[in-house]
């Protein structure tokens, strides 16, 4: 196993990728971490702050990521942890390898990278007796959605549409980030990061579901009841009615978005790339005027793209 990994901490699911494979968790976290309790909990600490981060994170004080402040935080450098953890990273590992993290494009500039970067590498993870000391790590970040650009570039066709000019659009749990890429190059003021993310569908259905059947669920619960169209809450099985409207509506309007943005490119794209984990609701139900091709395994091509972008840097 190489010492490379891609790492993409969404909104909703943080996705890796490294020579292993793909692997992805929920981000949810929670610093409210008992002092004892019935059962092991594994809880990570960052900066001397303690976080149950993932599938241990069960409790009704989970931290909203859908804030400005998660990006940079302890809370968002938790799943950062978790990940190394998970793909069975050791600190030896760490300490020389590389990490490739994406941020969203609207909030992408050199100093904000810079400062991403900074806070990574200064940040001391520790779990379990074991302390990642990421100083002499190599961290690089790019803007979400280039990692799906750089999964079909290199992944998929290895190089043959380098030289097109291409659109990527990425459906994330809180923001639609869309980028262009003309013949091989990032076209920085072509970009645009939208919290019109699938989460808003998802609070929709979760809003009518408690109003029609006097329960409240949360968004993982909400994804399977759109997935499956029905879900069982103590041994009785729920549906909602109202979830082929929701979608078409939400889908009408992401519709919309992205073809304002292909229109305001300043060269025709060529070809129009998706990925991100809300694609696969939309899939079937967007009305565009540009045709789109999804690439394989959209949730975790951010992350896969990301591990490719390392990897070729690495080389060089």
């Amino acid at each position: 196993m190489d010492n490379v990994i891609g790492i993409d901490i969404g909104y909703g699911q943080t996705k890796t990728f490294n020579s292993t494979g793909a692997k992805r968790f929920p981000t949810t976290v929670t610093s409210r971490v008992p002092e004892e309790t019935f059962g092991k909990v594994s809880p990570i600490e960052i900066n001397g702050e303690k976080f149950l981060v993932g599938d241990d994170a069960i409790s009704k004080w989970v931290i909203d990521t859908r804030t400005a402040g998660f990006l940079g935080s302890n809370a968002w450098i938790a799943p950062l942890g978790l990940s190394l953890i998970l793909n069975g990273l050791k600190p030896e590992d760490v300490k020389k390898g590389q990490i490739v993290l994406g941020i969203p494009p609207g909030d992408y500039t050199k100093d904000m990278a810079r400062k991403i970067i900074n806070i990574v590498r200064t940040s001391a993870i520790a779990q379990n007796g074991s302390t990642y000391d990421l100083r002499g790590t190599d961290v690089t970040v790019i803007p979400q959605g280039a990692g799906i650009y750089f999964a079909y570039i290199f992944g998929s066709l290895v190089g043959a549409e380098g030289n097109k000019n291409i659109a990527v659009v990425d459906v994330g749990h809180h923001t639609i980030d869309m980028v262009f890429f003309a013949r091989g190059k990032y076209i920085e003021d072509a970009t645009n990061s939208i919290p019109m993310g699938v989460s808003l569908l998802l609070d929709d259905i979760c809003s009518v579901f408690k109003r029609q059947h006097k329960y409240s669920i949360n968004h993982q619960t909400a994804e399977k009841l759109l997935a499956n169209g029905e879900i069982t809450i103590l041994q009785d099985v729920y549906r909602l009615e109202q979830i082929p409207s929701l979608l078409r509506a939400y889908a009408d309007k992401v519709s919309s978005l992205i073809d304002k943005f292909f229109e305001s490119l300043p060269e025709k794209p060529d070809i129009g790339i998706a990925g991100g984990g809300g694609v696969l609701a939309l899939k079937g139900n967007m009305k565009l005027r540009h045709k789109f091709y999804i690439v394989p395994d959209p949730v975790a091509a951010n992350a896969r793209g990301y591990y490719h972008y390392g990897t070729r840097r690495k080389a060089e």
